[in-house]
């Protein structure tokens, strides 16, 4: 149980170092290469068309032309921003998540295996850097945000997202799995707290290699927006823009088979739209945080 250790035990934590997190990511990621496409929800065409638009957003502000992705995995973030700049560098550590990146088109990609955190060509040069769902599978995520700093020309942006919101984690680890809740909550419990079960018996992936390698989530239990801000304001950054999103109950909202995908979209974000006025009152039901932070 992963949150059972981030909350109620630190032993584990303190034992673990920055090249045995690395060294599961690297484990965990080459056995889930061929089929993570297939299986992230991030890559669905409704969260693909949402990120395109940040992702458009951000170049017309910063008029870039040259980007960095950090954690670049399979090229998620790659193949929404090839079509909006001319030159993209991503760094990550596992070679088969990077193989199954399509380089195909216009834009000149470079792709580096390494260190994100450790990453320093190109220093002051680039205009945006950008890390999905990535900062969780960090030991510590102050030099990635460092290098993030150091990678970009003054006035270019950060962009990072689809990374735990502690207030979530915090809130369904503390909930019994035995409990009488509805299916809503239940299915949360099950994909936060016992998603290393999962992984163990979809792709025989030990529990601990997994835990290990989704190290911000299992043993650190997430972000925290004040944590953050106070992070990137002390490393250099100075205009930060938080948002939370992926509500409780959302991906039922949008699944629901009795009605059309139009209609679908639309409650769900009717009820997006009341809980974000709501914050930051209702940030501890968004299940992820994200944040653009300016040089």
């Amino acid at each position: 149980m992963a949150i059972k250790r981030a909350t109620e035990a630190t032993s584990n934590e303190s034992s673990l170092t920055h090249e045995q997190v690395m060294q599961a990511n690297i484990e965990l990621h080459s056995k889930l290469a061929d089929a993570y496409n297939k299986n992230e929800p991030h890559f669905y065409p409704e969260n693909v068309k949402k990120i395109d638009a940040i992702v458009a957003r951000l170049v017309a502000e910063t008029k870039a032309t040259k980007l960095l992705d950090l954690g670049c995995g399979t090229g998620f973030m790659i193949d929404i921003a090839k079509t909006h700049v001319k030159e993209i560098h991503g760094v990550d550590i596992t070679t088969a998540m990077m193989d199954k990146i399509d380089r195909s088109g216009d834009c000149s990609i470079h792709l580096h295996v390494g260190d994100a955190c450790a990453f320093r060509e190109g220093t002051g040069t680039f205009d945006l850097v950008t890390g999905y769902s990535f900062l969780h599978h960090l030991f510590d995520v102050q030099p990635v945000l460092a290098t993030a700093h150091a990678a970009l020309k003054k006035g270019g942006k950060a962009y990072f997202d689809l990374d735990p919101n502690f207030y979530f984690w915090e809130g369904v680890g503390a909930l019994d799995r035995a409990g009488t809740y509805d299916p809503i909550v239940k299915r949360e419990i099950e994909m936060v707290t016992y998603k290393d079960e999962d992984i163990e018996a979809k792709f025989g992936i030990k529990g601990e290699v997994f835990n290990s390698a989704e190290f911000g989530k299992s043993f650190a239990g997430g972000f925290k927006e004040e944590t953050l801000t106070s992070m990137l304001r002390s490393i250099g950054f100075r205009q930060i823009e938080f948002f939370y999103h992926w509500f409780v109950g959302q991906g039922i909202m949008i699944n629901d088979a009795a009605l059309p995908k139009a209609q679908q979209m639309e409650r769900a974000a009717i009820v997006d739209g009341l809980l974000q006025k709501a914050l930051p009152l209702s940030r501890n039901l968004y299940k992820y945080v994200g944040f653009i932070a300016t040089k």
